[in-house]
C-alpha cells in the first residue's frame, strides 16, 4: 500500500515540485490549489499526510486544518504546513490549531521526504491499530453475544435472565416496581420430535420464541429457559394482570393449528403456562419456584392451560 499524500498550495510549480518527488519515491500524492476543495475530497480520511500552504486563494490554510480538526474522522490526520513566514508566534499558532509540523520556504527536499516519510509511518501504525482495536471490539461483541443469548431463537438465555431477574428483584424492594413471571413450556415436546425429527423441533422452538416476543407487551423480558421452556419478565404487572399476557400466548399457539398428533386430545402444538407475581413470593428465587409449580399444575390439569399461583396455595 503507498502512503497518499494531498497537497494544498496556490503555487502550481510548488504543487508540481512536491508531487513528481514524492511519486518517485513511492508515495501517491494529489495536489489542489484551494483551502476550501480540501472538504469536497470525498476520501480525505483515507490519506496519510497533508501538505498545507498557509496563504491560499480563497481561506487560509490555518482556517482549514481547525476545521478539520473538528470532525472526528480527521482527529489523527498529519497536517505539514509550508510557510515563508518564521517567527515564534507564527509557529506556536500552527500546533494551536492543531497542525502536527511545518516546513519553511523554500523546501528543503530532503528535509520534506523525511518529515513526510514520519508522518505517514505514524499514520499507517495508527490506522492499524484502530483496525486492529475495532476487531477486537467487534470479537468481544460477538463473544458476550454468545455468552448472554441462545442461539437456536436468537432470545436472551438463563444466564442472562438471572441477570435481568435481579435487576427487577431490586427495583422491586427499592422503589416498589411490581413485575410477575410466566413461564410457558412445549406441550409434548418429546413426541413432537419422535414424530417430526429434531430439526422441525427447532423450528417449532424458533417459531414459540417469537411468537412469545410478540404477545408480551413492549418492556417485557423474554428469555429461552432451557429445552422447550420459556420465561417473560413482565413489567409494572401484579399477579392478575400477568395471567392476561399467558392467556393471548396461550391462544395464540394454539390458533398456530401446527399438527401435533402426540399431543392428545388437541392434535396441534399448544403450550402450558404457569404465573406468579412478585407480591405472592417471599424473594425472587421463590417467585421463580411458585411460577415453575404452577405451569407443573397445569401440566397435570391436562395441558393447554394457565395456571397463576395462589396465595392459600
Amino acid at each position: 500500500m503507498r502512503p497518499k499524500v494531498l497537497v494544498v498550495d496556490d503555487s502550481q510549480s510548488i504543487r508540481w515540485m512536491i508531487k513528481d518527488f514524492l511519486e518517485e519515491r513511492g508515495f501517491e500524492v494529489h495536489t489542489l490549489e484551494r483551502g476550501k476543495d480540501v472538504f469536497n475530497v470525498e476520501d480525505l480520511a483515507s490519506y496519510h499526510v497533508l501538505i498545507l500552504d498557509i496563504v491560499l486563494p480563497d481561506i487560509d490554510g490555518l482556517t482549514v486544518c481547525r476545521k478539520l480538526r473538528e470532525r472526528k474522522e480527521f482527529a489523527n490526520l498529519p497536517i505539514l504546513f509550508i510557510t515563508s513566514l518564521d517567527n515564534k508566534e507564527e509557529r506556536i499558532r500552527f500546533f494551536e490549531v492543531g497542525g502536527n509540523d511545518y516546513l519553511l520556504k523554500p523546501l528543503d527536499m530532503r528535509e520534506l521526504l523525511a518529515r513526510v516519510e514520519v508522518h505517514a509511518k505514524v499514520a499507517l501504525y495508527t490506522r492499524e491499530l484502530e483496525e486492529k482495536n475495532k476487531a477486537l471490539e467487534e470479537l468481544n461483541q460477538r463473544l458476550q453475544r454468545m455468552a448472554l443469548f441462545d442461539t437456536l431463537t436468537g432470545l436472551p438465555n438463563r444466564r442472562f435472565f438471572d441477570q435481568e431477574l435481579e435487576k427487577w428483584e431490586n427495583n422491586y424492594l427499592r422503589y416498589g416496581v411490581y413485575y410477575a413471571i410466566l413461564m410457558a413450556d412445549l406441550d409434548r415436546f418429546k413426541q413432537y420430535n419422535d414424530s417430526f425429527g429434531h430439526p422441525e423441533g427447532d423450528r417449532l422452538l424458533h417459531r414459540l420464541g417469537q411468537v412469545l416476543s410478540e404477545k408480551v407487551r413492549k418492556g417485557d423480558f423474554v428469555a429461552r429457559f432451557g429445552g422447550e421452556e420459556f420465561v417473560a419478565l413482565c413489567a409494572f404487572t401484579q399477579h392478575e394482570e400477568v395471567v392476561l399476557v399467558a392467556e393471548r400466548l396461550r391462544q395464540a399457539v394454539e390458533e398456530l393449528q401446527i399438527e401435533h398428533p402426540g399431543n392428545s386430545p388437541y392434535g396441534v402444538v399448544t403450550v402450558s403456562c404457569g404465573v406468579c407475581g412478585r407480591e405472592r413470593a417471599k424473594n425472587r428465587f421463590d417467585a421463580l419456584r411458585k411460577a415453575d409449580m404452577a405451569l407443573y399444575r397445569a401440566k397435570e390439569a391436562g395441558r393447554n392451560r394457565v395456571i397463576c399461583w395462589l396465595d392459600e396455595d
